[in-house]
């Protein structure tokens, strides 16, 4: 319950102070006295954006503030942001000069939305402009499910279905993305194809680049050693070898001949030991020689491949394939997760389309009775020829509705078929078909305190008396207020506020004050009678007021 408001430096309310009351309390006033003023501050409270055309000319900021008792959803909502809790909850919003806007709740600073979100679980504003929402389908449905009793089994449903809904787009997001990646893999699987070939991961492509260098070196090598061997077995060894056995035959006459021997000898040795070792090296090398065209084929190949990509290494040839082999398994990964994906989506949708005949089964089978209720509530507000029903068509796929298209008919008289309501109610019927709505709604739900804002356009006379007779009864129990014009509907409040405009200090001010006693039955009179307030309107007052019992 809205137990205090506190408004300074706010257009033509310089400071305002009012606490209020439970039950049903009338606010009136002249036409331009400032009852818009109110609203726009109750707004501000309610989260709505700041117009800095606002700040009257006290200060260089305007301030509302706004008292409520707390209840254990409160305190819950609270505790989940970290707010400390109260015994009461202060809403206060500042609007700067130099155009800054602070939001506080309990005096600690909150982001817009949060304000708005604790507003609205405790304060409804209800203008006549709000009867338009009737046309609104989604409005519609919380109207029935408000009726039907039906809003804890409607918002678990909503909650899956809009689970459903992003899921199914996150997925259709990865189907895209699978196309685009498969629309690549055709030519990438090529590359690596290609890539696999070269079997980099056990070939040394530079030790094999090495072997081709070698192969040109080995064939001068061989030549030469070829050479020594020739010369090792040339007949000079022989003729070496016939020299020295003839040596022998003079070596006991001549002593230097043995000399010579000797070094023919180790000449003829040295030639042997020549022709072994060349021999073995060129046995050697020969046994080395490798198949210098398949060689050659591979270190082409590998060449023309890391051209191919702009690559200069074989390092940077293997990472290249370990991107691409990456890729495949991303595939492989993505595609596992889609089709994953794909089957609890269907099961997900199975479990939804039966929680929606569920649900639909419930609206159904709630909504005679709630008719009928409507029905009598029409009459009741001299609409007995008309007629309020709620059609409800099922489909066959799921929506935010559960299943169903939504239609609320309506037939301003008796006799003609009803028709959807924003093709056949006029201004006024519209206004009351939305209070004995609220009426019945707020009779079911445990709601926040409303304001509503000439809910009563459009009508008059009994009509207007049934009107302050519904709010007198919707505020039973319940906090209610109601901007209005007529003194049918004032004279039911429990409660009397007037909004004034005089002038103060050579300034044009507003001010908001209780009636009481015979304050009360002039205001009565002057909505009656208007300006000239005889005895006659006073008498009249009087007895409307005496009347209901107020």
């Amino acid at each position: 319950m809205l137990t205090r408001l506190i408004i300074r430096n706010f257009v033509l309310i310089n400071e305002l102070t009012l606490d209020f009351n439970s039950s049903y309390t009338a606010i009136t006033g002249e036409t331009g006295s400032g009852k818009s003023i109110l609203l726009n501050a109750l707004g501000l409270i309610k989260g709505e954006r700041a117009d800095f055309g606002v700040i009257g000319p006290s200060d260089s900021r305007s301030i509302v503030e706004a008292h409520f008792n707390v209840s254990p959803e409160i305190i819950l909502w609270l505790n989940e942001r970290s707010l400390e809790p109260w015994n009461e909850v202060i809403l206060r919003r500042e609007i700067h000069k130099d155009g800054k806007s602070r939001a506080f709740i309990n005096d600690t600073p909150v982001t817009l939305q949060d304000m708005k979100s604790l507003g609205e679980r405790l304060f409804i504003i209800h203008s006549q402009y709000n009867t338009l929402e009737l046309k609104n389908q989604e409005y519609q449905l919380y109207i029935v499910d408000a009726l039907c009793g039906t809003q804890s089994e409607f918002n678990l449903y909503l909650s899956g279905y809009q689970e459903y809904i992003k899921r199914n787009h996150a997925l259709s997001v990865k189907v895209e993305e699978l196309s685009v990646l498969e629309s690549k893999m055709d030519y990438e699987q090529f590359m690596l194809t290609e890539i696999h070939a070269l079997n980099l991961d056990s070939t040394d492509y530079e030790a094999l680049t090495r072997q081709l260098e070698l192969k040109e070196e080995n064939q001068s090598l061989i030549s030469d050693l070829g050479s020594l061997t020739a010369i090792s077995e040339s007949s000079l060894l022989q003729d070496l070898t016939r020299v020295a056995k003839a040596l022998e035959r003079h070596e006991s006459n001549i002593h230097s001949l043995q000399e010579i021997k000797t070094i023919v000898e180790e000449i003829s040795a040295r030639f042997s030991e020549l022709s072994y070792l060349s021999a073995k090296a060129l046995q050697q090398l020969e046994s080395a020689e490798v198949d210098e065209e398949e060689i050659l084929t591979q270190v082409d190949e590998f060449n023309r491949i890391l051209n191919k990509h702009r690559l200069t290494s074989q390092e940077a040839l293997l990472d290249l394939q370990h991107k691409l082999e990456g890729r495949v398994s991303e595939l492989e990964d993505l595609k596992a997760l889609i089709n994953k994906e794909q089957q609890e989506l269907v099961q997900l949708e199975l479990s939804l389309r039966k929680s929606a005949k569920a649900l639909n089964e419930l609206r159904k089978q709630a909504l005679p009775s709630i008719e009928e209720r409507i029905q009598s509530g029409l009459n009741s507000l001299k609409l007995s020829g008309s007629q309020l029903m709620f059609r409800l068509m099922e489909t066959t796929t799921l929506n935010a509705r559960g299943m169903i298209d939504l239609e609320m008919l309506f037939s301003a008289n008796k006799g003609m078929l009803p028709v959807p309501i924003q093709k056949a109610a006029s201004g006024g019927e519209l206004s009351r078909v939305m209070l004995l709505l609220q009426q019945l709604i707020s009779a079911r739900l445990e709601m926040p305190s409303i304001l509503f804002d000439e809910i009563d356009t459009g009508v008059s006379g009994d009509v207007a008396e049934k009107i302050g007779k519904l709010l007198k009864e919707m505020g039973q129990g319940r906090q209610l207020f109601a901007i209005t014009h007529l003194p049918q509907v004032a004279a039911q409040a429990q409660h009397h506020l007037v909004v004034r405009k005089t002038e103060k200090n050579e300034r044009i001010e507003t001010s908001v004050v209780e009636l009481l006693g015979e304050e009360r039955v002039t205001e009565i009179a002057r909505l009656m009678s208007g300006e000239v307030i005889n005895d006659a309107a006073l008498l009249n007052a009087r007895n409307l007021m005496n009347t209901h019992e107020v």
